[in-house]
């Protein structure tokens, strides 16, 4: 009888001594995963901070001064301006690195002003069938119209209405390019871009200047989908730009004389220098063994009336 009492007590202290051991490796493994995302997101910040620092750079007269004139060529990589067109910039950490992208909004379209027939040449050069294009050109025009009448193949608010998840139609300009997720026809794929096409974020945005893209700033793949033209010549541009920014539509033809049939049809949509001062700021930080990633995006407008230079437009702790 005591030999089976004892064998009891045994049991039991084996199952407790389990559950706590269980206990202790569930709060360890979550203090080690509230750590990472803490060093994620810590670095991801940085990164968001060094682009800040380099686009304050770019328009802070002092310092401009005070940069040694030097030789593009003699200019080390690390030292070199931040350009402002999507490329990424790695930044290594202890914890891992940080991916940072910076594109200006100045070389997007304005969705809130962009015109019928541009905003369907646009959207037809994505590829997508012409169905497609004119449920979503059509239902952005109705979005953002202030009447409740239907276009062709647009959508208003008894569509919206009898969704699963009903909501209203805007009938107003975009608060962020984000609602375009909102609008009929357009999915997180077209949004987001895949398979080689260009997202609608990185075609659009509520901050641009109006229907004009600045070449030197705009991303290859929307440049694409701007001009209508192949994604090679895209990347030429994109390439020719890093030796030398663009300086006029004669410049521009004779360095990429492929676009000269048609210039005379695109050359008014097309700047050489944009005065925005708007841009989005996209930081994915991750582990170094690549398990772990966390990624930061912001919108900024730099200002140096402002006590640090800029201004927070948007802010969204977590991005794909």
């Amino acid at each position: 009888m005591a030999l089976i009492m004892v064998l009891w007590v045994m049991a039991i202290l084996s199952v407790v001594v389990m559950e706590f051991c269980f206990g202790m490796r569930t709060e360890i493994q979550m203090t080690r995963h509230y750590k990472e995302e803490f060093n994620l997101y810590a670095m991801a910040q940085g990164g968001i901070q060094r682009a800040v620092t380099e686009l304050i750079y770019k328009y802070d007269p002092k310092i401009q001064q005070l940069r040694k004139p030097l030789e593009e060529e003699e200019v080390p990589a690390e030292k070199k301006e931040w350009v402002t067109d999507g490329r990424p910039y790695l930044l290594p950490f202890d914890q891992g690195s940080c991916e940072v992208r910076v594109m200006s909004e100045g070389g997007k379209v304005n969705i809130n002003i962009v015109s019928e027939s541009t905003l369907r040449r646009i959207i037809g050069n994505l590829g997508l069938e012409i169905e497609a294009v004119g449920i979503i050109a059509d239902s952005i025009m109705d979005w953002r119209d202030p009447d409740d009448f239907y276009r062709m193949n647009g959508a208003e608010n008894d569509y919206y209405q009898s969704l699963k998840e009903p909501y209203k139609c805007k009938n107003g300009y975009l608060d962020t390019i984000e609602e375009l997720l909102l609008i009929r026809g357009i999915t997180p794929e077209l949004f987001y871009g895949k398979d080689g096409r260009p997202g609608l974020k990185n075609i659009f945005s509520i901050y641009a200047s109006g229907e004009q893209v600045d070449i030197n700033s705009a991303m290859p793949p929307a440049l694409s989908a701007f001009l209508g033209i192949p994604d090679e010549i895209s990347q030429q541009i994109a390439t020719a730009r890093e030796e030398k920014r663009f300086q006029n539509s004669v410049d521009l033809i004779q360095r990429i004389p492929e676009l000269a049939p048609i210039i005379g049809a695109v050359g008014s949509f097309l700047v050489f220098s944009s005065p925005s001062r708007y841009f989005t700021i996209e930081a994915r930080a991750k582990t170094q063994n690549g398990t772990s990633r966390r990624g930061v995006k912001t919108i900024v407008r730099i200002e140096m009336k402002e006590k640090n230079g800029y201004r927070v437009i948007q802010w969204v702790d977590k991005i794909i």
